[in-house]
């Protein structure tokens, strides 16, 4: 199997609306491009499906009028910019996800191409009014902006279009299960305070048991550590860890495969209309995902140093002296 190679060098600056200062928006790239309604708006479609929501067919979108016009001018803008592919795309009720390859240099850049996709809906739907509804000037129905990601490699590309055609059932699990997926809470520690979003009755558990890896372990002690994390988590006690190295990464996987349940400590905050993905997204449904992160959300990456990773360790000791035996943590619903 060939190896994946990256497109570009990694972000650093990751934000909801802002570009990437590294990127040269007119090259060829890849992007998975989200963009919000404005809140007077009607809305964009309505998911409609039926559990228990394990395909992409568990879940159907039914456009509305609006709807029905960004499809249109989707495919009016792929005329007007024949250098821009779209193999997926999705209308959801207040957003839209669209992923967008360039294929050659685009003249005006993304950021121009995009604000013309949005005037081009935004007019479909002014003159598509009755006169007597008609402003005398054009609303937008969009938010200011739009979001990239920008796809680093083949596999990231694969990612982002799965999730944008699985964005529907997506939809349709979050509204089965909303305490699960869009409830965040307060958890107090002592002095302490920390966001946790998903199944926070895994604090309850009365088995909890810190994840952490040594360096200095011989071959010996590797392999006895490892047993006895599998252990332990074969004798219903939950594990809690920021999974940074590894084998503790290792344990975890064997963890998700094995039907177990995992907390994990999140390395920076939650930001805002961000909901776990992947892997994650699917336990949180099953309700075996609680993670665990400071309360404020940095838009600026940093590289994990090894000093905060220890930090990182120590929460997961905090919640074991607070939740496992003493009980003197707080929970509150934010």
């Amino acid at each position: 199997m060939q190896e994946s190679k990256p497109f570009y060098c990694n972000p650093k600056h990751p934000n909801f609306n802002r570009r990437a200062n590294h990127h040269d928006y007119t090259r060829p790239a890849k992007y998975l491009i989200t963009f919000l309604k404005q809140p007077t708006t009607p809305a964009l479609s309505e998911i409609v499906g039926y559990p228990p929501y394990v395909s992409y067919e568990s879940a159907q979108t039914i456009l509305t009028h609006v709807g029905n016009l960004i499809y249109t001018a989707i495919i009016k803008w792929l005329t007007i910019y024949p250098q821009i592919i779209v193999p997926a795309h999705a209308i959801m009720p207040d957003h839209v996800h669209i992923c967008v390859e360039v294929t050659t240099r685009l003249p005006n850049g993304l950021s121009r191409a995009i604000g013309r996709l949005k005037g081009l809906i935004s007019s479909a739907y002014h003159h598509s009014l009755p006169d007597a509804m008609r402003p005398a000037d054009m609303q937008p129905l969009f938010t200011k902006g739009f979001n990239d990601r920008i796809a680093y490699d083949d596999e990231q590309w694969k990612n982002q279009i799965h999730y944008t055609r699985d964005n529907p059932r997506r939809y349709m699990l979050k509204k089965s299960i909303p305490d699960y997926m869009t409830r965040r809470w307060i958890v107090t520690m002592g002095d302490e305070q920390y966001m946790a979003k998903g199944n926070i009755f895994l604090l309850k558990q009365p088995h909890l048991f810190p994840v952490k890896f040594s360096r200095r372990f011989s071959d010996r002690e590797s392999v006895e550590w490892m047993e006895g994390c599998k252990g332990m988590l074969h004798n219903g006690s939950i594990p809690v860890s920021p999974f940074i190295h590894s084998k503790e990464k290792e344990l975890r996987q064997y963890a998700i495969n094995e039907g177990f349940a995992i907390i994990r400590i999140c390395t920076n905050g939650f930001a805002e209309r961000e909901s776990a993905s992947g892997v994650e997204f699917n336990l949180m449904c099953e309700g075996r995902l609680l993670l665990i992160a400071p309360l404020n959300h940095k838009t600026q990456k940093e590289d994990l140093k090894y000093e905060y990773a220890q930090r990182l360790n120590k929460v997961a000791v905090d919640i074991l002296k607070s939740f496992s035996s003493s009980q003197t943590g707080f929970i509150r619903p934010l």
